[in-house]
């Protein structure tokens, strides 16, 4: 058993005491008193430092309170008022305001993505032509999840438009489910564009406000004007570190709202009530059915006998819970876990919110509460949830050891260590940068920095990080590739675990670039009684030979270009004593080399 002493755990305990309309509210009410210790013995078991949990029954409030920090360095209690990002429950919230565009007539689940947003491509143009709003929210675009290709960048939601048809899929559009964050940017801009405001707006105008939450915002830049907001904190070694805040505005529809225990209690309630608040209509029950109903299959062997099947309805998981059908989405922002579970036909709701990295504490929770509400046999989630974490430690230990095992010892880099620092680029991901400090590479990606070492020939294990991440990033290999010449110019990188290495070349250094280095090129060469031309257009090189295509000669080493058609072509300048450009080398794939010579006025 995990035991810790760092809680003295001061129990922001502030309950909200309903009248309740209901024999089966009454009943949850009384078979509830003895939930606050199994909360209490798991937060003390899993580390996690706050936790504000919210459960309705029957269309009524009958538990809502906070446990623990949510602040450990001024030991701050949570409230049912703290705000905790909720990551990827913004899912649902999304859907429902789609649902009411649906509605309206301004968009259809089935409708194209690229007859809403016509500059959207995909790498796959079936996928590009075909692929739906009801896509967009099941995870059906056959892109897997590219996370590292957005967290933490720079880049604004149009250009994440822009890149997409860069990112690799892993299958074809509706083969199987993978789950994507960046669908859902797309669906937040096909929302704006059909409904002619922002996503936030149509889920205000469409949720909290009706709903009174308002408290919830869109981002933790919102959340940190409010005087009561959870901290994120990261397990590591024995104890908790704190993790950097992270605004997932870039993300919104996928995962950027912050709310309350409080706030997503009427969130519940109007899941459970049919989409009805006070009497009141927010959305058609049929439409909210479509969301709760399976759209595809998520693969697998399920991973429990409580849950038999698996599968994704629009921004909501969907599953069987012992028996109960099981509407819910977990949340992982950086720092923080959460979750929303609703069993629609007996009319049950939880919410939990954490400030604990990734922590199966919420759904352990969740289930344990549900137990109770149903009156089913007791089990001993906690112990399972505590032997599931031991497990997956011992197999990333064997992970460690087999991995050394496969490592050549005794080898060095083919290059200096000098040679592999530049600038490498992907056209979905973006510029990083690699640099040699104190002896040892680095490589700064999204402003975050991965510290590495020598693994073995040209490959290179990341050590540590500038800050922490959702998931660790260490032992990440990043492998280094030298072109036919020898020089290196490729970087790959197993960013995405279910795709092929994201692929980073080697940009030319920047006076490679200029106007003034590329024109000392031009001229006219000859070569066996021929002549052609190398030329400068638009900051960019070009040769031009009689009969044949215009190649683009793109920057390389010192005066050496590659032919951006010709796959292992190169052109390689040669400079006389007085230091001018007189002779052109056209080396060919297999070693096969022509010299031309600069004719002179």
């Amino acid at each position: 058993m995990i035991r810790t002493n760092f809680f003295s755990i001061a129990i922001g305990l502030v309950v909200v005491s309903p009248v309740f309309g209901s024999s089966q509210a009454e009943r949850a009410e009384k078979v509830l008193e003895g939930f606050d210790e199994i909360v209490r013995t798991g937060m003390k078991e899993f580390q996690v430092p706050g936790l504000s949990i919210g459960i309705v029954a029957d269309g009524e409030v009958v538990y809502v309170k906070a446990f623990g920090e949510r602040e450990k360095e001024n030991a701050l209690p949570a409230t049912i008022d703290t705000l905790f990002p909720v990551g990827s429950c913004t899912k649902a919230f999304a859907s429902f305001a789609v649902g009411g565009l649906v509605e309206e007539g301004l968009l259809d689940w089935d409708q194209r993505v690229i007859d809403i947003l016509h500059e959207f491509r995909l790498w796959d143009p079936y996928a590009t032509q075909n692929l739906t709003v009801r896509d967009l929210l099941c995870h059906r675009s056959g892109l897997p999840r590219h996370e590292t290709m957005w967290y933490n960048s720079d880049f604004t939601t149009q250009e994440i438009l822009s890149r997409l048809r860069y990112l690799e899929p892993t299958c074809a559009i509706r083969e199987r489910f993978n789950y994507n964050n960046l669908m859902y940017v797309v669906l937040g801009m096909a929302m704006e564009r059909s409904a002619q405001m922002s996503w936030e707006e149509l889920i205000r105008s469409k949720i909290l406000l009706p709903l009174g939450m308002a408290n919830t915002c869109f981002s933790t830049r919102e959340m940190e004007t409010k005087s009561d907001y959870a901290l994120p904190y990261l397990g590591k070694g024995d104890g908790l570190v704190r993790m950097p805040l992270k605004d997932m505005a870039l993300i919104g529809p996928a995962g950027s709202i912050c709310s309350s225990a409080r706030d997503m209690c009427n969130w519940l309630k109007l899941q459970i009530d049919g989409g009805v608040w006070q009497g009141e209509p927010l959305i058609g029950v049929s439409t909210l059915k479509e969301m709760h109903s399976p759209q595809v299959v998520v693969s697998g062997y399920p991973e429990s006998k409580e849950a038999r099947v698996s599968a994704y309805g629009l921004g909501w998981c969907v599953q069987t819970y012992r028996g109960s059908y099981n509407v819910s989405h977990d949340g992982g922002p950086p720092g923080y876990t959460s979750l929303v579970s609703i069993l629609p036909q007996e009319r049950l709701g939880v919410v939990i919110l954490s400030n604990k990295n990734l922590t199966p504490l919420p759904r352990i929770l969740s289930m344990h509460a549900l137990d109770l509400l149903l009156d089913l046999p007791q089990v001993d989630w906690l112990e399972e949830g505590i032997e599931g974490i031991k497990k997956n430690q011992d197999a990333l230990q064997e992970e460690k050891k087999s991995e050394d095992l496969s490592r050549k010892k005794g080898t060095v880099p083919s290059h200096p260590l000098e040679e592999f620092e530049g600038v490498y680029e992907h056209p979905g991901y973006g510029h990083l940068e690699v640099s040699l400090e104190e002896g040892k590479l680095q490589a700064k990606f999204h402003h975050i920095t991965y510290h590495l070492s020598h693994w073995h020939y040209d490959v290179f294990s990341v050590d540590s990080l500038s800050e922490e991440m959702i998931l660790s990033r260490e032992g990440l290999k990043f492998s280094f590739f030298s072109n036919l010449n020898g020089d290196i110019d490729t970087l790959s990188i197993p960013f995405e675990s279910n795709a092929p290495d994201i692929v980073f070349k080697k940009k030319p250094e920047a006076r490679h670039e200029s106007l003034a280095y590329l024109r000392q090129f031009q001229g006219t060469y000859e070569i066996y009684g021929y002549s052609f031309d190398i030329v400068v257009k638009n900051h960019t090189l070009f040769s031009i030979i009689p009969g044949q295509p215009v190649y683009e000669l793109a920057p390389g080493a010192e005066n050496e270009f590659t032919v951006k058609s010709q796959t292992g072509y190169l052109v390689r300048f040669v400079t006389s004593l007085a230091g001018e450009i007189d002779e052109v080398l056209l080396i060919q794939p297999y070693g096969i080399v022509y010299s031309a010579k600069k004719k002179r006025p």
